[in-house]
């Protein structure tokens, strides 16, 4: 396959293979172990939260009322009480502990001076004051966690605070990762000695980006030999039990480029070529009923096809239904770009008086990895459009 057949728009591209993504199966794990997955249900409080009236601070708890009009001047007294709280009387209190009946408020330690079993109030307390009420976090069948959110650290906590000890979340998918081409070279064992070798970056990349959605499986360098590229792939499907693949390099054109070919005869080429830069050489294809992806070699070139389809394709799977990061910024300089292709900016952020400015990092070619730890995030500027203006209010998504 010396030309694409077909380069079709980045639109066009993420519609079809999105076609292709299957959910993956629901499984029930501890809720401790839940970060960082993908909720497969809707999460409603079977309690109170808090279950019972608490104290917000530590301090008296008393009747609101007993303290009004009380001044440094003209303090309020109040006496201690031995169960429930009744006119003009006080009870020593912790934040978290439960409000004693007959009291509605709880006046602040730095407020007060207990003497024995009296107590002097220097500033007045309306009920209600420093107090959490029973469901004032949530209520008993309140809907607290929606399917297709990825769970956070303070989601792990909602979680505990309910007593919500398993939940359901989606399987994480298992993604083999490989990287073809002679010149390429493990950095754990490059011998400095040796034959000069590029390093296989693409591989760890792509699987640090995977780890965050699904499970990656770096299958490591095949040679750019068509029956070992070919055996790789269907054994890494039907062995190894990948749920499916990403591939980078031997995608584009040239005579050692023959991924396409190898994931045709091995099934289905859906699309070979993409209107988007870098990238364009990015492809989709089917093999055993398993989506495989064909990334281009250069890094930057991999990580803007993974941005903008891979990424959407895997949240598809993974049923998640947020978007990344994102922070509106006004365009610093002018970002030119062709109608007819989408392309992937990488920027820099600045923030001036409360206000982000997104400038573009000046040397960006698809072989340029330094573009990428030197921007802050990137833009999309979609295909029909002739650039980004000076001042112009843009959209940055923030690398997560």
């Amino acid at each position: 396959m010396k030309l694409f057949r077909t380069l079709i728009s980045m639109e066009e591209a993420l519609k079809t293979l999105l076609s292709y993504a299957k959910l993956t199966e629901k499984e029930e794990i501890e809720f401790d172990d839940a970060l960082n997955r993908v909720l497969a249900e809707d999460v409603y409080s079977p309690i109170d939260s808090p279950s019972f009236d608490r104290a917000a601070m530590d301090g008296y708890a008393i009747r609101g009322e007993d303290s009004f009009g009380a001044s440094p001047n003209n303090p309020a007294f109040l006496k201690k009480s031995a169960g429930e709280i009744g006119e003009g009387e006080y009870m020593p209190i912790q934040t978290g502990m439960p409000l004693p009946k007959g009291s509605n408020a709880v006046v602040m330690r730095e407020y007060a001076k207990e003497k024995g079993d009296s107590l002097e109030i220097f500033k007045p307390v309306t009920p209600g004051k420093n107090v959490s009420f029973r469901g004032e976090d949530v209520k008993k069948g309140e809907e607290v966690l929606k399917a297709g959110r990825k769970l956070k650290g303070y989601d792990i906590g909602m979680l505990a605070s309910l007593f919500r000890t398993k939940v359901k979340v989606y399987k994480k998918a298992k993604f083999g990762i490989i990287s073809t081409g002679d010149e390429l070279s493990e950095p754990k064992y490059f011998d400095f000695e040796g034959e000069r070798k590029i390093a296989d970056v693409n591989s760890y990349v792509l699987e640090a980006l995977v780890k965050k959605i699904a499970m990656p499986y770096r299958i490591g360098i095949v040679r750019d030999d068509y029956e070992e590229i070919k055996n790789t792939i269907t054994s890494s499907l039907e062995l190894k039990n990948c749920d499916g693949l990403l591939i980078s390099g031997g995608s584009s054109v040239g005579k050692r480029d023959f991924i396409a070919d190898v994931v045709e005869e091995a099934g289905k080429l859906i699309f070979h070529g993409v209107a988007i830069r870098p990238g364009e050489p990015t492809g989709f294809g089917i093999v055993t009923n398993k989506p495989v992806f064909l990334l281009p070699g250069y890094p930057v070139a991999t990580i803007s096809a993974f941005e903008m389809l891979v990424r959407p394709f895997l949240y598809a799977m993974h049923g998640m239904k947020e978007k990344g990061m994102g922070v509106f910024a006004v365009a610093g300089k002018k970002i030119p770009s062709a109608v007819g292709r989408t392309d992937f900016v990488r920027v820099r952020l600045l923030c001036v008086e409360n206000v982000y400015y997104a400038e573009p990092i000046r040397v960006s070619g698809s072989g340029i990895l330094s573009s990428m730890t030197k921007s802050d995030g990137f833009v999309v500027i979609e295909e029909n459009k002739e650039g980004i203006e000076e001042g112009e209010t843009i959209e940055v998504n923030v690398y997560w």
